[in-house]
């Protein structure tokens, strides 16, 4: 079960709230709830909450407001534990793992089947592909809530050892800077020492009495919600509930806490943190801004979250900028807003090389000032403005794409909060008012509010070798810099448009391959297909692809091929410098992305569909015109090159590059690049892998997911993309790698914590994927992981998250199975008995219960993915590069029906069996 701290790493951003008062406003009015939701409550006060949606698959959340905070010491750690022990038995089913009661209705565990723990709450997660389990999931749902867990002690004494694994695959002791950071904000209050996962002496002594105790004490009705969304019915459904959820085992009675008695995190000090980050992190400094409170109720409120929200916008989109424009000494910038536990904090954050500090930090601070005191120029608001506009466009296809899955966890989330659940139209207007009223005064006023706090809490982050009084002397050095006044930037404004194609071209033939679903051929040799799906709405799904990949280039060209996405993402386009196309791109609602795997390459687009020919313009440009900004080019050299040194320092680092060395020849695309090979590469290798794969005729073919009409795409196809000229190129067909060992096993003793990683690699060659290959291969994978999961977690306890991976490139016939475990050192023998004996097992082949299950779970996978827009854009783009059968992809349920186990097991024969070359890699605590 996956646990949650309600913390966000650096780099991911998070909805927000940004502390600014507005004045001479209305009254604020509470915002109208959607309507459509349906509440309810047992006399036993449990809420329930329902949103019937006709056809839909089933999912439902159990809500728990019990969680880390409630535990005394000697409980640290019980409510995330009884959340694993929800899963392992109750009165209703008996010791079963509860992930065999749903598998074979096409539950996944994991994916439909979770759970999580944090400060304040615990939730359980099911969604059913329809209802015919319904009254299966209510059941397990109320022996939950009820006191119904059987909590048996010797599944206890074994659910401990996973737990126990849940704190390696944390990293608890080399501990994050983020979860520095987040533990520092937890001093003074309640929260404060309150770890989620508790402590390894209240894990290891925890026993059934305790363990019961904190589940009737906490697991009370009103302390419960329920929340269930799909093809259901409030008629048939109220009984049930009454009947499931009314009765419970005598509870012990105790207060509620209340808001006014909950002693939030501290309103945040200008007194620095200076935070020690863990193995391989970057040194780095964050900015931490005071946000409002996290509930959202009235539209002055949701009007205050949009300004925060467009607040972080623009330091974020001009941080980026400016890092380009004066090739600055960051390596990265971020700017997003966290929750941490019940308040908002935004947080900015720049990382640099630990020898830029000074530099780094001078720069952040004059960027921030010069932003803070002069505000967003014309160009910044505009885009900032479009891409709101976006957003109102695209909330009709925002709902449409919603699942009943989405509805309960923007409900759970909502709850969680504190907010008001809004509906589509509620939000539509709330955003047409915020655009119609935002201006550049009011932004302007907004940022310099939120850079001008006086309660801007100040962190740098130290490399593990940093002295940190060295880095302590140059926090005077920002702050001077920072407090003083900001110069005004002389940026030249983007003008003009973006050039269209200089020639067209023609359609040479169309075929109507169903009602659905159109293929053509262009002059060029181009071939393109068109998925027309209304679940596209307004948006559209570009896949330009060739085969090829790494495996088209010249070895000379490997470690340039490394570079290609950051730099051309550097480079600019059409005349266009990178910090003006990137605010082209947000203007008109298009994304674009190279793609470049190992047999494979090109291009990836989403965009709007009013927005359709500007995003075929920008890729018939990529195609033809892009070019090597040197400058640019230099600097992003140095950033990967700083980076991949410094990831080659980190125990991961060390354990990877050692691994794939022992594994693959000197010259192999596979071995892993350092610094010193990315400091010799030249721009004209980069270019040259860009020609190499880009203007090189093999078999590019475009697919294309939307709701569009074929006349309207004929217009486009012809002035957009049949006129991009190619040169002819033999399509490769060897994407052998070439593994240089057959029986091999290495230890690397580089591991921080003490801790092992263990994995076991077996190699196959063999012919490249059929179309049927496709389908048992997932079978294989969904059967071997579950195996393994069930073994070393589940009967053992050795560890948390045993996992199977699987890497079988399209077009190749070589694939690699991993056996992948984190562990206690002392259990190195247990976890090798293990791994063998799952590994000897399955070469003895699976069975047919264990069959029928995995094939209703990927049959549940594949009717969820017909209306993917998406998903089905990059399958059918990946069938057709390869020769596989697109209909496969159109109506996968064809060749489901007509797969046997015989054909599993001799596919795993050959991926696992005895003949495989294998390859056992641990990485270990350092000695001494």
């Amino acid at each position: 079960m996956e646990v949650k701290k309600l913390v966000r790493v650096w780099g991911i951003i998070f909805a927000t709230l940004l502390l600014v008062a507005c004045q001479h406003v209305p009254e604020p009015q509470s915002l109208q709830a959607d309507s459509q939701w349906q509440q309810g409550q047992l006399k036993n006060g449990m809420q329930y909450h329902l949103l019937p949606i006709s056809g839909e698959p089933v999912s439902l959340r159990l809500l728990v407001h019990t969680g880390a905070v409630d535990e005394t010491a000697e409980q640290a750690g019980y409510a995330h534990f009884l959340e694993h022990m929800a899963f392992l038995g109750s009165s209703g089913f008996g010791a079963k793992h509860v992930e065999s009661l749903f598998v074979d209705a096409g539950v996944s565990f994991g994916n439909d089947l979770n759970a999580f723990t944090t400060h304040d709450v615990t939730t359980y997660q099911i969604d059913l592909p329809n209802n015919e389990r319904l009254e299966s999931a209510m059941t397990w749902l109320s022996d939950i809530a009820t006191g119904k867990l059987t909590l048996d002690p010797s599944l206890i004494e074994n659910e401990k050892g996973a737990v126990l694994g849940e704190f390696r695959f944390a990293q608890r002791g080399d501990k994050p800077a983020e979860l520095k950071v987040f533990e520092a904000l937890l001093q003074g209050s309640r929260y404060e020492g309150k770890d989620v996962l508790g402590t390894t002496a209240s894990i290891t002594s925890l026993n059934r009495d305790g363990l019961l105790s904190f589940y009737r004490a906490h697991y009370l009705p009103q302390n419960t919600v329920l929340i269930i969304t799909g093809d259901i019915d409030r008629e048939q459904l109220e009984p049930m509930i009454a009947q499931h959820f009314s009765a419970s085992e005598k509870a012990v009675v105790q207060d509620i806490k209340t808001e006014s008695e909950d002693e939030g995190i501290a309103d945040l000090t200008s007194e620095p943190l200076f935070i020690s980050g863990s193995a391989g992190q970057l040194s780095g400094m964050a900015l931490l801004v005071e946000l409002t409170d996290k509930q959202v109720t009235t539209d002055a409120e949701y009007q205050t979250l949009l300004l925060e929200d467009t607040v972080i916008q623009a330091i974020a989109l001009r941080l980026q900028d400016r890092h380009i424009e004066a090739q600055s000494p960051l390596l990265n910038s971020f700017a997003y807003n966290s929750l941490y536990i019940n308040r908002r904090i935004g947080e900015i954050v720049v990382e640099f090389e630990e020898s830029d500090r000074l530099a780094a930090q001078n720069f952040f601070a004059e960027e921030l000032a010069s932003l803070r005191d002069h505000g967003v120029d014309d160009v910044e608001l505009a885009t900032i403005k479009e891409t709101w506009r976006n957003d109102v466009n695209g909330l009709d296809t925002q709902w449409l794409n919603k699942k009943a899955a989405n509805f309960s966890d923007d409900r759970l989330y909502t709850l969680m909060e504190g907010k008001t659940q809004l509906s589509k139209e509620v939000i539509r207007s709330q955003l047409q008012q915020f655009i119609k009223q935002l201006d550049q005064a009011k932004l302007n006023q907004a940022i310099n509010k939120y850079l001008s706090a006086a309660n801007n809490k100040p962190v740098l982050l130290l490399t593990r070798e940093e002295n940190t009084e060295k880095a302590k002397a140059t926090f005077a050095q920002f702050q001077t810099q920072f407090s003083a006044s900001g110069k005004e930037l002389l940026r030249a404004s983007s003008s003009g448009d973006f050039p269209l194609p200089e020639k067209g071209g023609e359609i040479t033939s169309y075929e109507v391959i169903e009602p659905t679903t159109h293929r053509w051929t262009l002059e060029n040799g181009v071939d393109v297909w068109l998925r027309q799906m209304p679940e596209s709405g307004d948006d559209v799904y570009l896949y330009l692809m060739s085969s090829g990949g790494i495996a088209a280039l010249q070895p000379e060209l490997y470690h340039a091929a490394a570079m290609v996405g950051p730099v051309f993402a550097r480079s600019g386009l059409a005349g266009f410098s990178a910090p003006e196309f990137n605010k082209l791109l947000l203007r008109h609602n298009t994304y674009i992305e190279p793609v470049l795997w190992k047999t494979s390459h090109g291009l990836y687009s989403e965009t709007a569909k009013k927005e359709l020919p500007f995003a075929l313009s920008v890729l018939n440009q990529a195609m033809t015109a892009a070019k090597v900004d040197e400058q640019q080019f230099a600097a992003v050299q140095h950033e990967l090159t700083v980076e991949q040194n410094n990831w080659l320092l980190s125990p991961f680092g060390r354990f990877a590059n050692q691994s794939y060395g022992t594994l693959y020849p000197a010259d192999s695309p596979n071995q892993i690049i350092t610094g010193d090979d990315l400091e010799q590469v030249t721009p004209d290798q980069v270019q040259a892998v860009f020609d190499t794969l880009m203007k090189k005729k093999r078999n590019f073919t475009l697919v294309v997911s939307a709701d569009i009409e074929v006349e309207d795409f004929n217009r486009m196809l012809r002035r957009y993309v049949a006129g991009i000229p190619f040169e002819s190129a033999a399509l490769i067909t060897d994407y052998r790698t070439e593994p240089k060992v057959s029986i091999a096993s290495m230890n690397v003793m580089e591991a921080v914590d003490n801790t092992i990683n263990y994995e076991v690699n077996l190699f196959s060659q063999g012919e490249p994927k059929t179309t049927r290959d496709r389908f048992t291969a997932d079978l294989f994978y969904r059967l071997l992981d579950k195996r393994y999961r069930d073994n070393l977690r589940n009967a053992h306890g050795l560890s948390y998250a045993p996992s199977i991976t699987l890497l079988w490139f399209d077009g190749s016939g070589e694939a690699l199975v991993s056996f992948v475990v984190n562990a206690a050192p002392d259990k190195l023998d247990a976890v090798r008995s293990s791994t063998q004996q799952v590994l000897q097992k399955a070469r003895m082949g699976f069975t047919d219960t264990e069959f029928t299950a995995a094939k209703s779970q990927l049959a549940a996978d594949l009717k969820a993915g017909l209306t993917n827009p998406q998903s089905q854009a990059r399958m059918l783009s990946s069938y057709l590069l390869f020769g596989a059968d697109p209909q496969a992809v159109i109506h996968p349920e064809k060749i489901m029906s007509t797969l046997t186990l015989a054909e599993v097991n001799a596919l795993s024969e050959r991926l696992i069996g005895k003949n495989t070359q294998q390859m056992e890699a641990m990485l270990t605590p350092k000695e001494g």
